[in-house]
């Protein structure tokens, strides 16, 4: 005869490891899978927003690596939206030139929203103009448009001296002038003001001129100014992507994530060992091997005020 009452309790001890078992690897598996989710969302076939972000100058480093973000965003098929997160107060106008190319680039493929971190400055500001909506919070600092150039006084003053120290194939080969650096300046600062004018010019209660003052604003006078469109957070930014997206319905959409973009971006190749670090700043003692090394004469910045540096001198007559 079966003894039930045993053949019971054994099924019921079963049931019970086998609940035990299956809530551990839950358990354990859980956060996996939410992990990979969450970082992977714009690789599921899944309607998608991409967060990119930028917390460093417009400089050749952090550049490349936003533009890069920004080109798998346009070639994966699931991204219907971009964000951009944006904290930059600008840098170099070659670069910062890059950024606006690869953000416009990218704003005629697909929606892009740019929500101001904490400030979209000179080049900071020139790169997210291309963008739909620029979302600002109250300590926001848009704006600054403007072009300022750096070079050695030596540069300019001595330049006819330098000049008698080689053979040249032309008279103006490789020399420099301060009228000729104005007028430089003159052109790349008029190129900045119509790119501004031609993205937000609909937008803008100010003229052509007013835009080229190069003041920086705080977020409730960029609303009322033009140089944003709305208050708001992170969330807002990608709410908004996500309507203006074709591909998404409701809140039916996965935002990715992308790496945040920091000074550190980019890749430094050294041929020497390093001699000495200091943060982010890597300080290499290079050998003397003969050869020439080339130094830029002069180089123009979009950047929010003025780089320092210590052994610049003081100049107070600039009408000169």
């Amino acid at each position: 005869m079966v003894d039930r009452t045993d053949s019971t309790k054994t099924t019921t001890v079963l049931y019970v490891i086998v609940v035990v078992v299956a809530v551990l690897i839950g358990t354990v598996l859980a956060p996996v899978v939410w992990s990979a989710t969450q970082s992977s969302s714009g690789d599921s076939g899944d309607p998608t927003v991409s967060v990119i972000t930028l917390r460093a100058g417009t400089d050749a480093g952090p550049v490349n690596d936003i533009k890069e973000d920004l080109r798998q965003a346009r070639t994966n098929e699931s991204v219907e939206a971009v964000v951009l997160r944006i904290d930059s107060p600008g840098g170099a106008v070659a670069s910062s030139e890059e950024f606006y190319l690869a953000v416009n680039r990218t704003a005629a493929q697909m929606p892009v929203v740019a929500y101001v971190e904490g400030t979209a400055a000179s080049g900071g500001y020139f790169g997210i103009a291309p963008a739909d909506r620029i979302f600002v919070k109250p300590s926001s600092t848009v704006g600054s448009i403007g072009v300022i150039v750096s070079a050695p006084l030596s540069t300019v003053e001595q330049s006819e001296a330098q000049s008698k120290a080689y053979l040249r194939t032309g008279p103006d080969k490789a020399t420099t002038e301060k009228d000729q650096l104005r007028e430089q300046m003159e052109t790349l600062h008029n190129a900045f003001v119509d790119t501004i004018v031609k993205h937000r010019g609909a937008n803008l209660s100010m003229n052509r001129s007013g835009v080229a003052h190069g003041e920086a604003y705080i977020g409730p006078a960029a609303l009322r100014n033009g140089f944003a469109d709305e208050m708001g957070d992170l969330n807002s930014a990608i709410a908004e992507a996500a309507t203006r997206a074709d591909g998404i319905d409701g809140d039916q959409y996965n935002v990715d994530y992308n790496e945040p973009v920091s000074p550190s971006g980019g890749s430094i190749v050294l041929s020497e060992d390093p001699a000495r670090v200091d943060g982010n700043v890597v300080y290499v003692d290079g050998s003397d091997d003969g050869g020439t090394e080339f130094q830029q004469p002069y180089e123009f910045h979009a950047v929010w005020g003025v780089p320092v540096t210590e052994d610049a001198p003081e100049v107070n007559n600039e009408s000169e």
